[in-house]
């Protein structure tokens, strides 16, 4: 009786989000959103897979594409995680997860982008910009097929003298053990308020998402894990997008490799300085019951705009006996 309550409320909550989602991404227009620091596809993992990760998400890497997935954490995640981008704009990832009674996941994230001084060259004072991005994340499995998640955070953008700051929310929802092995996941990111850097002007809203996706797990030769999905996303201020990606455990609980490819601008030409392709490859290690692992992650440039690739290295630790709760 109680968990077919809390699906009923579940079903309520997310109907809420999508239909305000959706009015949400029709009225939005192409350059009309702000704090582009939230359109990044951070995880060294899901990077590598062309952001294929609202179904396939299920580590601590989910809480930036369908915290649902983070309901698979079996006991303690950490992840550090560095990326250098265009124009030497760095980025540093901090993420928690763990397991509590069983059901449910808690975690918490934190992310700090910083770029060089700007400097005008014009007589007015150099410009320092830096954002810092904190968020708290819960998810549940209600069975071994339903699974939902919701992620609240907190934006602090400084640009010079300015700064600005929004408060925002994700919601999401994965669906396992459907026929064929197949995955789905439905999340809908940053619905929140907007960012003005002057008071005096109208906030621009934040560059909300609504992702869909689905993917299936199979193993080969008996213990060879593959992970291969599809997603469509539609952003408030771009056309649809889809991606398609994956990865392959060639050497068990050792070498996984993975690859993904994202379709931008479906129905448009849409401006993009990097390939539209992406590689990734994790090395792990089993030390005394707990996984290690490097994660990285290459986004190659166009070489037309741009020749700066873009990489992305991460520190997995899988505390597989560490229980906070």
């Amino acid at each position: 009786m109680v968990l077919t309550r809390l699906k009923s409320i579940l079903a309520l909550v997310l109907l809420f989000f999508i239909s305000n989602g959706i009015s949400f991404l029709l009225a939005g227009t192409v350059g009309t959103s702000t704090a582009d620091l939230l359109k990044v596809n951070m995880g060294t993992r899901p990077a590598g897979m062309g952001g294929v990760y609202t179904a396939m998400g299920d580590d601590a890497y989910a809480i930036n594409y369908n915290p649902a997935g983070l309901s698979y954490v079996k006991a303690s995640q950490a992840i550090l995680l560095h990326l250098d981008s265009l124009a030497d704009i760095q980025y540093e990832y901090l993420s928690f997860a763990t397991s509590w009674g069983g059901e449910n996941t808690v975690a918490a994230n934190g992310t700090f982008r910083h770029s060089p001084t700007i400097d005008n060259n014009n007589g007015t004072p150099a410009a320092d910009t830096q954002d810092l991005l904190g968020s708290l994340s819960y998810a549940r499995k209600f069975s071994e097929s339903v699974r939902a998640g919701l992620t609240v955070k907190y934006l602090q953008s400084t640009l010079g003298p300015f700064s600005s700051s929004a408060v925002a929310f994700d919601i999401g929802a994965q669906l396992d053990k459907l026929p064929y092995g197949i995955r789905a996941g439905l999340s809908i990111l940053n619905l929140g308020t907007g960012m003005a850097f002057n008071p005096a002007s109208t906030a621009d809203p934040l560059p909300m998402f609504i992702r869909l996706g689905v993917g299936t797990h199979q193993v080969i030769d008996k213990n060879k894990d593959l992970n291969i999905g599809i997603e469509i996303f539609k952003p408030i201020d771009q056309d649809i997008k889809m991606g398609v990606g994956g990865e392959f455990w060639v050497f068990p609980k050792l070498f996984a490799v993975r690859g993904g490819y994202k379709f931008e601008g479906l129905g448009s030409t849409t401006y993009n300085v990097f390939q539209n392709y992406s590689l990734g490859f994790t090395l792990t290690r089993d030390i005394e019951g707990d996984d290690f692992s490097l994660d990285v992650a290459y986004n190659p440039a166009d070489f037309t705009t741009t020749v700066q690739d873009t990489f992305f290295f991460g520190l997995n630790f899988k505390f597989n006996q560490l229980f906070i709760f």
